[in-house]
């Protein structure tokens, strides 16, 4: 009967017309799956001879995940019997379907691994299919699949029995298993996949460690995986893994004893490098893309794994040096990025100790030709390329231009510069539609920068020669001006080209195309060479003018202007300094006044008023005046553009883009000026307050975590500062408080987020003001909520709120027992000063948490058991160990209780909790064990103990619900 119902419910998964259909089907079936009728169902329709493949995989997959996930409700003899019965399964099956053979094998790996009463999976199996030719696969499959299912993290075994277990199936048969593979390459009535299962099997045994080179080295297994490059098809990806694994295991290890050591090198010396040169040849005569990918995996894994010994001796491996530069120059993108790591780890090894000069002269030809062979990649192709196409090749370029600065640092600045040099001169001499060369070389020219000595006096100046004879292209302009941007610090020292510099910026300006490379460009020349340009301030300020004016500027781009202005100004000397600050401010306070002056502001002024805060803002961050008229016209200034800020935020508090850009004026008014801002910081306050209860926009809290992250500055004196902060916060609450009930904290993730950060900032700041206020009870209880939230961040945020609650406080309560002597009968307030005017509240979280401690612990055990993100567990764990500790000495501490032992109140909480969770999902007597090591580990204090418990606990919890399912 049971047979039945799963057939009807994969007939209507697979073959079903409707949607509810399929998924009241597909929700049938996981809840089939965890129950112990699935057992014999399962074996059952594998052993029909009237059933499809589609209901036997399905079989095969069930039976798999319930040996992973409860091989021991079997038994041993019955573990035993149903090992006898997928054997016969995988028997039958061994000339049908290869998913089916994978599932049967994989399902009998992971019972060898698990069952200790079969005592020799290899001896078994070998003898029951290595008789039959028609069945060796099935042999070579289940023995290739063994070793990865030591490393699945789905099976949970003892650490002992684990080493055992692979010790007995794995490391004591390595020689069998060579042994038979051996026998299988000689056996011609083998199937003709034959070979091709014996490299699967070979790489498979290899990659886990147990098979070393050293035991092949005089097989036919080596010469098999790399002649195996020369077929066809799954075969050559076949052989290609099987030899990366080869390779692999040359790689020298500080761990290797002489003897190990010298093997490697005589099979590297002797037997490898010859193949491998053969395989280039191969590699070079070959045209399809995916070998030539293919045969790149593969010597790049010989780089990387021989490139001390490359370095040492470079004439033994030209040939596997010269097939890498010729995997740059014959590969695809994907191919030629293999390569990068290995031209950089080259790069380093041959610039580093003894062997730098002779290492450096060797190689030095190879990083030449790398040079014009990456330079070559560089290029934009001639068709049109999607967005996702075009993000790519930009990251493509990036991984060249690392590989660029490695060529410099082994070649020298002067011969990297003239190679790429020569190709800028080659690429503007052809047409203006033939520009991708030049401006590959020049993107090629600002990779290396970073390798470039600001004195270098042979080459660059030829370039920045060469600019003003471009061909009036955008993409050479843009990659031009860049490529000036990039050497400002260069330019610092030849400062004859400041000039033209600007210019050719300058004229960036009026194509769409280049803007963007104009203003990055310009705010480095203005930031590294702010001294010869500060006689220039008015042209630059007359000019930005016309240019914003004129509409070609992105927002971002405007601002990028901006901060270079405040960086020339800062420059321009004390008589003149107070005027330059004076031009660029009061314009745009002029102009944000007239837009602000309307009772409402019209949804046409929003983005100028946006863009006008955000480009004061940039400018007072960055602007440094030190003469007294420069200090006073700034705080002038900044006095000034406070009401700007709180007028835009009175008008269109709920305008995200308006809000964000008020923000971080505020923000930059606060941080850089407090002094000045200080006695209007109540405005500030109230005016952040009020927009956040108008709009509910997240980024209001944001502004108040940085409001706050100032501290004592807020108030001429640290207790009135501190009131202020902690006053914010509380407003603050309530009107987010207000927020959360009216929708959950997974439907606002941003807000929820930010609130809890701004939380986690207040406590750490001023935790006795914010504890105190009327309101913390609801936000204690809002905390605990929140830990339902279903979005990364906005839970960090929250854990890490709660860290801040509760980790002080165990620091506290621990300090507070170590320092009270055991007969005080009058104990001090278990208070303390965390600032001169705050103490730290020890007692009010302490009897919070004992309100609240039930509720609490609920939440933590069913975030670290089921919803929270995998990478918060450790975050969660170290939560509920805070909560354990504070909760287990806390209330004897505030009731003076110094001697008294550690209270079981979480053991306590947390017992009901894990009542309410299936028999099915947690065998009772592993929740017995969980508690009982809980209590030990209170009352020995062990907190630590108490964190990697509940980590493990959600760990074993995970892996074993999820193999379930």
């Amino acid at each position: 009967m049971a047979t039945n119902e799963v057939i009807s419910a994969l007939n209507a998964l697979y073959q079903g017309t409707s949607l509810p259909e399929r998924e009241r089907a597909n929700a049938w079936l996981e809840q089939f799956q965890k129950t112990t009728q699935a057992w014999t169902t399962s074996d059952a329709i594998l052993g029909s001879a009237d059933l499809g493949v589609e209901a036997k995989l399905f079989a095969a997959q069930t039976l798999r995940n319930k040996i992973i996930a409860g091989i021991g409700e079997l038994g041993e003899q019955g573990a035993l019997s149903l090992r006898d019965s997928m054997v016969a399964h995988l028997r039958e099956a061994r000339s049908g379907a290869q998913p089916l053979i994978t599932q049967l094998c994989l399902g009998l790996a992971d019972m060898a691994v698990q069952l200790g009463a079969w005592a020799d999976p290899f001896g078994d199996m070998a003898g029951t299919f290595l008789g039959d030719a028609s069945a060796v696969s099935c042999l070579l499959e289940f023995l290739a699949v063994l070793p990865e299912e030591f490393l699945n993290e789905r099976l949970m075994l003892d650490s002992e029995f684990f080493v055992q277990r692979a010790d007995a199936l794995l490391t004591q048969r390595a020689g069998d298993v060579i042994a038979l593979l051996v026998q299988c390459l000689q056996q011609t009535e083998l199937r003709a996949d034959a070979h091709t299962r014996v490299l699967v099997c070979f790489s498979s045994w290899l990659k886990h460690g147990d098979i070393t080179l050293e035991m092949v080295q005089d097989t036919q297994l080596v010469a098999l995986a790399f002649a195996a490059l020369e077929e066809e098809g799954g075969v050559f990806d076949t052989a290609v893994d099987a030899v990366c694994e080869i390779l692999y295991e040359t790689r020298a290890d500080r761990d290797d004893d002489i003897r190990v050591a010298r093997a490697k090198d005589v099979a590297v010396e002797q037997q490898l490098v010859p193949l491998l040169a053969a395989a280039a040849v191969q590699m070079r005569t070959n045209s399809d893309p995916e070998r030539v990918q293919g045969f790149c995996r593969v010597f790049t894994e010989a780089g990387e794994a021989w490139v001390e010994r490359i370095v040492r001796n470079v004439g033994m491996f030209e040939a596997v040096v010269a097939a890498l530069v010729d995997c740059v120059r014959l590969g695809s993108l994907d191919a030629v990025g293999m390569t990068f790591a290995f031209w950089g780890v080259l790069a380093d090894r041959t610039m580093e100790g003894a062997s730098c000069d002779p290492a450096r002269r060797a190689l030095s030809g190879v990083f030449s030709a790398l040079i014009d062979v990456s330079i070559a990649h560089l290029k934009y192709p001639d068709e049109v390329m999607t967005a996702k196409e075009r993000d790519e090749f930009r990251e493509f370029r990036h991984g060249v231009g690392d590989v660029l600065k490695d060529c410099v640092r082994v070649v020298g600045q002067r011969v990297a510069l003239e190679r790429a040099y020569a190709l800028i001169e080659a690429g503007i001499g052809g047409t203006q539609q033939q520009w991708q060369g030049a401006e590959a070389a020049l993107f090629a020219v600002r990779a290396m920068g970073a390798e470039v000595s600001p004195n270098e006096d042979t080459v660059l100046p030829k370039v920045m020669d060469m600019l003003a004879r471009f061909p009036p292209h955008p993409k050479l302009r843009y990659a031009a001006t860049l490529v000036i941007g990039r050497y400002t610090e260069w330019t610092y020292e030849h400062p004859q080209y400041v000039a033209f510099q600007l210019s050719y910026i300058a004229e960036g300006f009026k194509e769409r195309e280049v803007a963007a490379a104009s203003a990055q460009a310009l705010k480095y020349l203005c930031q590294d060479c702010a001294r010869f340009l500060a006689d220039h301030w008015r042209d630059l300020l007359g000019f930005f003018g016309d240019v914003a004016a004129a509409g070609t500027l992105d927002d971002a781009d405007v601002i990028e202007v901006s901060v270079a202005l405040a960086h020339v100004i800062s420059a321009v000397p004390a008589p003149d300094t107070a005027a330059a600050i004076e031009a660029f401010c009061m314009p745009v306070g002029q102009e944000l006044g007239a837009l602000l002056q309307p009772a409402a502001l019209e949804p046409a002024a929003r983005r100028p008023v946006a863009l006008l805060l955000d480009r004061l803002g940039a400018f007072l961050r960055y602007v440094h005046v030190e003469d007294d008229k420069s200090v006073q016209l700034t705080t002038q200034i900044v006095s000034d553009a406070w009401p700007l800020a709180q007028a835009a935020l009175q008008r269109v508090a709920n305008d995200a883009k308006v809000s964000e850009s008020a923000a971080k004026f505020i923000r930059v008014l606060v941080e850089f000026y407090s002094g000045v801002l200080r006695p209007v910081m109540p405005q500030v306050i109230d005016s952040v307050v009020l927009a956040f209860q108008q709009s509910g926009l997240d980024v209001y809290l944001w502004l108040a975590r940085r409001i706050i992250s100032v501290g004592h500055t807020l108030a001429a004196e640290e207790a009135p500062a501190l009131q202020l902060a902690a006053g914010m916060f509380e407003r603050l609450s309530e009107s987010a408080l207000s927020l959360f009930q009216k929708t959950s904290f997974s439907e606002v993730p941003e807000t929820t987020e930010e609130f809890f950060r701004l939380l986690e900032r207040a406590l750490e700041m001023a935790p006795g003001f914010v504890v105190s206020v009327p309101s913390f009870v609801f936000v204690f209880q809002a905390a605990i909520a929140a830990l339902d939230v279903n979005h990364f961040h906005a839970q960090m945020a929250v854990l890490h709120a709660w860290t801040q609650v509760l980790g002080p406080t165990r620091r506290h309560v621990r300090m507070l027992l170590d320092r009270q002597p055991r007969a005080a009968s009058a104990p001090p307030s278990p208070r303390r000063a965390t600032h001169a005017h705050d103490t730290y509240p020890v007692e009010q979280i302490v009897e919070l948490c004992a309100a609240h401690g039930f509720e609490l612990v609920a939440k933590l055990v069913q975030g670290l058991l089921r919803t929270f993100d995998r990478e918060s567990v450790a975050e969660a764990a170290d939560v509920f160990a805070s909560l354990v500790a504070v909760a287990a000495d806390g209330p004897n501490v505030v009731g003076g209780r110094f001697d008294a032992p550690p209270l079981l109140t979480a053991c306590e909480w947390v017992q009901p909790v894990l009542a309410q969770i299936p028999e099915a999902s947690w065998a009772g007597a592993d929740k017995q064990a969980f508690l009982a090591t809980l209590s030990d580990h209170i009352q020995a204090r062990q907190w630590p103990k108490v964190k990697a418990l509940a980590s493990d606990a959600a760990a074993v919890f995970w892996r074993r619900n999820s193999a379930q399912s």
